[in-house]
């Protein structure tokens, strides 16, 4: 299963609440880790949550944005770990793997995920 999303960095009006509201406290610590483009880091992960949520066929409410934690490889390719009822929803459809991809420009950002 394959899961895509496009974010417009400028469309996020308060990017601290977003942040508040789907980041973990490692996402939160990894993104201000950065002295610049805050915006469009919020809006990289919550386009990376929203790509999980279509690959895995689930829709908002049905797990929380939290059970969804973005990581990072030393050499800063990202990767995903799963919680709660995300990880229990993954492992009960057989999935094996999970994938994702960033892109970032000034202005959007995009995340693809793909599950097997």
């Amino acid at each position: 299963m394959i899961g895509f999303d496009l974010q417009e960095v400028e469309r996020i009006k308060n990017p601290e609440k977003l942040l508040e509201k789907i980041a973990l406290e490692s996402e939160i610590a990894y993104i201000k880790g950065y002295k610049c483009n805050f915006s469009m880091r919020v809006a990289s992960l919550w386009a990376v949550k929203e790509a999980v949520f279509k690959a895995l066929g689930l829709r908002e409410g049905e797990i929380s944005y939290k059970e969804i934690e973005l990581c990072h490889q030393p050499s800063g390719a990202p990767f995903v770990v799963l919680h709660g009822k995300a990880k229990a929803h993954f492992e009960k459809s057989g999935f094996k793997s999970i994938e994702v991809s960033i892109s970032h420009q000034p202005k959007v950002v995009g995340a693809c995920c793909i599950v097997t």
